[in-house]
């Protein structure tokens, strides 16, 4: 009582080829239909002999066939290139929170990754425009007619932050021109930092990736903060002197967790960073590397541990502030800010903070395929003196000055904490350690009580998913660990051709995403 079923019962349906990893997925056909004792057995018969094959030799057995399979893993960004953007979640929308009224041109997007490039020949080749080059690529498609610029509430008090962070530069030009920041926060966050800095250093960004609906990188609202502050950056380009510091911008979710290929897209990437060599051939002494601070928050991330530890052992000196040290200072008289309102004439800084951020005014967000010329844009100094999109009328007043550990005196003290700059008290002592001499102990500055112990970061080397491929001094590119940035597509097994992502239209990965909703 054979039967076709009985001759072949086992048919291969997807094979897996990863690092350390070879393997098949058997699909019994015949089982379900067959009540026939005798088929029952051939086919477990079959089973034992296939799965003996497999434990003895280590290798996976399987009749040909012209539906045979398998999932081999591909770099994430180049299968972006190669089919779009979005490609796998074509059904799905990305979406942006508080969207700005910034117009959004053609023009303008188009001109975006020329216009974020540094302008010092020296600090190009650390510069990453990948994340900015994607509205343009031919096979980014639809991403330019779906992003919509953002202001968030983070990216205003991220913007405050720095323009201290700025003051305190403005008060000790040698100090500047010697060191360079690292801004690592969350990208929208970053990119508001580092636009604050961008008068007296050079922002360099750092966002290898592309947006994708449910990528565990939202890299979407990096780019969307980038186009907010697109035209604040032109102007402060055109006002900055040259050569001037770089401002290394990172996004600090570049290695967000990623834990399900058939739920979420590994947009994840490293950072990659000047050599010790490098840095010193700028004129850099001094790395100040910004991190948002709070639990956890106060170590530098996984990729750039090496580089750390490499730099310090190389005669750098690494420090570390926290973004949160940086608050507004209670004592000082509040104002109310809005349309029609007049606030501090530093935007609510220090008043020496050195930058004064233009926004580009407009009613509504406009599609990028409207038409409207990007240059004829109207430039204004928002009534807060600060970003696009800033505080609308009617909102609570909110203190004037923002300072390092909220206060101005505590902003005073902290060249003798980071004793990069010239404290106009001569020589001195910073906490129980010679400056260039000795300083009445009564003199030393207290540290303020509510700022991070930056001050005293220095980086140690520690096992991280990156320690297995030293980069070393060299500056040279280190490749991604095992499946890092990787996507799982579905392979021919006989004509080797790519037949989709492991996450098709079958999965209920797309309908269940936190990312998909409208962006309209």
């Amino acid at each position: 009582m054979s039967s076709e079923n009985d001759q072949d019962p086992f048919r291969r349906k997807v094979m897996t080829r990863q690092p350390g990893l070879i393997g098949a997925q058997w699909w019994n056909e015949g089982l379900s239909a067959m009540s026939d004792p005798v088929s029952r057995r051939k086919a477990l018969q079959a089973l034992a002999l296939f799965g003996g094959a497999v434990a003895v030799g280590g290798i996976a057995l399987a009749a040909t066939s012209d539906e045979d399979e398998y999932l081999e893993l591909h770099d994430a960004l180049q299968m972006q290139r190669e089919r779009g953007w979005n490609f796998g979640a074509t059904e799905d929308t990305l979406t942006f929170s508080n969207q700005a009224m910034v117009p959004l041109t053609a023009q303008a997007l188009n001109a975006l990754a020329t216009e974020l490039t540094p302008k010092q020949d020296a600090l190009k080749p650390f510069s990453q425009a990948t994340l900015f080059q994607s509205v343009t690529s031919s096979s980014a498609g639809t991403l330019a007619l779906a992003l919509r610029p953002i202001f968030t509430p983070e990216m205003d008090t991220a913007f405050k932050q720095g323009q201290a962070l700025a003051s305190l530069f403005v008060e000790q030009p040698e100090a500047a021109r010697a060191t360079a920041v690292l801004v690592d926060l969350p990208g929208p966050e970053a990119i508001a930092f580092a636009t604050a800095l961008a008068e007296r250093f050079e922002p360099v960004f750092t966002f290898d990736n592309w947006p994708h609906p449910v990528g565990v990188v939202p890299a979407h609202l990096t780019l969307a903060a980038a186009v907010n502050y697109q035209s604040t950056l032109r102007e402060l380009a055109s006002r900055r002197a040259l050569p001037a510091p770089p401002a290394f911008v990172l996004d600090r979710q570049r290695l967000a967790s990623y834990n399900d290929q058939e739920r979420e897209f590994d947009n994840r990437y490293m950072a990659r960073m000047p050599s010790a060599e490098q840095l010193r051939k700028l004129g850099i002494q001094h790395v100040l590397y910004v991190a948002p601070g709070g639990k956890d928050q106060t170590q530098e991330l996984d990729d750039l541990n090496e580089d750390f530890v490499v730099w310090r052992t190389s005669g750098l000196d690494v420090k570390l502030v926290a973004a949160k040290d940086f608050q507004p200072d209670a004592t000082t008289p509040a104002v109310a800010t809005g349309p029609g309102m007049t606030g501090t004439p530093d935007g609510g800084t220090p008043a020496d903070a050195g930058t004064s951020a233009m926004a580009t005014a407009s009613t509504t967000p406009a599609r990028p395929d409207a038409g409207t010329d990007a240059g004829t844009s109207a430039v204004a100094t928002t009534s807060d003196g600060g970003t696009p999109g800033a505080v609308a009328a009617g909102t609570s007043p909110r203190p004037s000055h923002w300072y390092y550990g909220g206060s101005r005196m505590a902003h005073d003290t902290f060249w003798f904490i980071y004793p990069w700059g010239r404290t106009g008290m001569g020589t001195g002592m910073v906490h129980g350690l010679p400056s260039a001499g000795i300083l009445s102990a009564k003199n030393v500055p207290q540290v303020p009580p509510n700022v991070s112990k930056g001050y005293a970061y220095e980086p140690q080397r520690r096992t991280t998913m990156f320690s297995a491929i030293p980069r070393g001094a060299t500056g040279a590119f280190r490749p991604f660990p095992s499946g890092f940035g990787k996507v799982a597509m579905r392979t021919s097994s006989n004509s080797r051709a790519i037949l989709g992502p492991a996450f098709s239209s079958r999965s209920s990965w797309s309908r269940s995403s936190s990312y998909s909703s409208s962006g309209g």
